[in-house]
């Protein structure tokens, strides 16, 4: 995978990570989903910055690369 793609999944499954995590507050359970959401996204955040040559992506390119991920998903179908 390109880096613009596992970028995207680092961003995107950090909410998702965050979600995991209240739901398991407020159920009283252990936040392992959670931890293991927020551990790959810190991951694919971490290797893009460290593998990419130009560095990690600016925050002002996220709806750019949302957008192009969308129609690269599109278009393979």
């Amino acid at each position: 995978m390109d880096h613009a793609t596992l970028f995207m999944m680092g961003i995107y499954l950090g909410p998702l990570a965050f979600v995991s995590f209240v739901s398991a507050w407020a159920d009283g359970r252990k936040p392992i989903i959670g931890v293991i959401l927020a551990a790959a996204s810190t991951g694919l955040i971490a290797f893009v910055a460290y593998d990419r040559p130009e560095g990690l992506y600016a925050l002002s390119d996220i709806p750019e690369m949302t957008t192009a991920l969308i129609a690269r998903m599109l278009a393979a179908f």
